[in-house]
């Protein structure tokens, strides 16, 4: 059914990133007021060991909930979070990740004019210069294109929490378990309207998806073996290691 008063639910995972964390929640608390109005924030801690639960504190005003317990990594913070949410959509930020405010609130628009059956994808940018080999500019794509690489960011992401409820983010998965969880929703026609003139968020450096290491693209097969067709996945015994060759050169470049 249609909203009328559209609400998203913003799932923060942290852990030991007090500072990181800090900067996202300023940027939430300055958004104005009409806006902040209608987010949940929700902060899902791995029982960190720094500052982050006085940050938090410092922020109670514009938190919605804190659940602070050892886990198993990002995904299951990610799931506890969600178990917390209310609201009809899930809008997922790393600590650090910060909301452009004038297309977020377009964003909120879109999804005030929309069913809460679909999800949407926005832009992303990055917050100052890449690393070698990572776009300025993340443009959102849905149907085949995810079955080469991951085009559904999930900063720029905004699904219902239905989704997430119903289909947890797996959480056997390092640093894939959102391109998983993505590969999932395509193969269940899922439906995510694309909207890359409207740019959500800005994205910190750093994360674990930008360590081009080996153990990356292996996980990224594992994803893949799992949930592609066979012709598309004898494709990637070749795509996977010029994947990563490519962005190998990126980094020597700088060198």
């Amino acid at each position: 059914m249609k909203r009328g008063a559209t609400k998203v639910a913003v799932v923060i995972p942290a852990w030991n990133d007090a500072a990181a964390l800090r900067i996202s929640l300023s940027q939430l608390q300055a958004l104005d007021a009409s806006v902040l109005g209608q987010l949940e924030v929700i902060v899902a801690d791995g029982a960190s060991t720094d500052e982050t639960l006085s940050v938090l504190a410092s922020f109670a005003s514009i938190v919605t909930h804190v659940d602070s317990q050892a886990d198993g990594g990002v995904y299951e913070a990610i799931n506890r979070g969600v178990s917390r949410v209310s609201a009809p959509w899930v809008w997922v930020l790393g600590a650090g990740d910060t909301p452009m405010a004038t297309d977020f609130r377009r964003a909120l628009d879109v999804l005030s004019k929309t069913e809460d059956n679909v999800a949407h994808a926005f832009a992303v940018a990055s917050d100052g210069a890449p690393e070698p080999g990572v776009p300025e500019m993340w443009i959102p794509r849905w149907g085949n294109p995810m079955h080469w690489r991951n085009t559904m960011h999930h900063q720029g992401l905004i699904a219902p929490s239905s989704w997430l409820k119903s289909n947890p983010l797996p959480t056997s998965y390092r640093v894939l378990g959102d391109y998983a969880w993505c590969l999932d929703r395509l193969q269940a026609n899922e439906t995510i309207h694309c909207h890359p003139e409207i740019v959500v968020a800005k994205v910190s450096r750093g994360g674990l998806s930008r360590s081009f290491n080996l153990a990356l693209y292996r996980e990224e097969w594992c994803v893949k073996k799992e949930r592609l067709p066979w012709h598309i996945l004898m494709a990637h015994v070749v795509w996977l290691p010029v994947k990563w060759a490519f962005k190998l050169c990126s980094r020597m470049r700088l060198i």
